[in-house]
Protein backbone atom coordinates (compact mmCIF):
# COMPACT_ATOMS: atom_id res chain seq x y z
CA UNK A 1 0.00 0.00 0.00
CA UNK A 2 1.40 3.81 -1.00
CA UNK A 3 0.73 6.98 1.04
CA UNK A 4 1.17 10.22 -0.61
CA UNK A 5 3.26 12.38 1.58
CA UNK A 6 5.05 16.08 1.93
CA UNK A 7 8.70 15.97 2.45
CA UNK A 8 10.31 18.96 4.81
CA UNK A 9 10.52 20.78 1.47
CA UNK A 10 7.04 20.01 0.76
CA UNK A 11 7.84 18.29 -2.49
CA UNK A 12 5.42 15.03 -2.92
CA UNK A 13 7.08 11.24 -2.05
CA UNK A 14 4.95 7.97 -1.99
CA UNK A 15 6.30 5.94 0.19
CA UNK A 16 5.20 2.10 0.68
CA UNK A 17 3.49 1.71 4.18
CA UNK A 18 6.12 -0.78 5.17
CA UNK A 19 8.70 1.46 4.91
CA UNK A 20 7.65 4.22 6.95
CA UNK A 21 9.03 4.68 10.65
CA UNK A 22 5.73 6.25 12.02
CA UNK A 23 5.29 8.72 14.64
CA UNK A 24 1.99 10.56 13.90
CA UNK A 25 0.84 13.21 15.44
CA UNK A 26 -2.02 15.77 14.27
CA UNK A 27 -0.64 19.89 13.99
CA UNK A 28 -2.34 23.10 12.70
CA UNK A 29 -1.43 25.25 10.13
CA UNK A 30 -2.44 28.14 8.81
CA UNK A 31 -6.33 27.00 9.92
CA UNK A 32 -6.07 23.87 8.83
CA UNK A 33 -4.93 20.32 10.02
CA UNK A 34 -2.51 17.48 8.77
CA UNK A 35 -1.21 14.37 9.92
CA UNK A 36 2.86 14.66 11.05
CA UNK A 37 3.50 10.79 10.11
CA UNK A 38 6.94 11.53 10.89
CA UNK A 39 9.95 13.47 11.51
CA UNK A 40 10.49 14.04 8.13
CA UNK A 41 6.83 13.72 6.27
CA UNK A 42 3.57 14.97 6.31
CA UNK A 43 0.48 13.01 4.73
CA UNK A 44 -0.68 15.41 1.93
CA UNK A 45 -3.87 15.63 2.59
CA UNK A 46 -5.15 18.46 4.37
CA UNK A 47 -8.20 18.47 6.82
CA UNK A 48 -10.71 21.29 8.45
CA UNK A 49 -11.02 20.17 11.54
CA UNK A 50 -8.93 18.24 14.28
CA UNK A 51 -11.35 15.41 14.84
CA UNK A 52 -11.11 14.36 11.07
CA UNK A 53 -7.72 14.34 11.02
CA UNK A 54 -7.58 12.32 14.33
CA UNK A 55 -9.92 10.26 12.59
CA UNK A 56 -7.83 9.63 9.49
CA UNK A 57 -4.95 9.32 11.44
CA UNK A 58 -6.73 6.31 13.17
CA UNK A 59 -7.48 4.50 9.73
CA UNK A 60 -3.97 4.70 8.75
CA UNK A 61 -2.32 3.05 12.14
CA UNK A 62 -5.66 0.22 11.43
CA UNK A 63 -4.38 -0.17 8.10
CA UNK A 64 -0.98 -0.37 8.92
CA UNK A 65 -1.56 -2.90 12.03
CA UNK A 66 -4.03 -4.99 9.17
CA UNK A 67 -1.25 -5.35 6.90
CA UNK A 68 1.44 -6.30 9.07
CA UNK A 69 -1.00 -9.15 10.60
CA UNK A 70 -1.65 -10.48 7.04
CA UNK A 71 2.39 -10.54 6.80
CA UNK A 72 2.65 -12.48 10.28
CA UNK A 73 0.41 -14.85 8.86
CA UNK A 74 1.06 -15.55 5.29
Amino acid sequence: MLLNLRDNRDKLVIKDFLDIDFDMCVQEQSNCFYIRINHSYMLDEEFKDEKSAEERMRNIARARNNLECELKNY
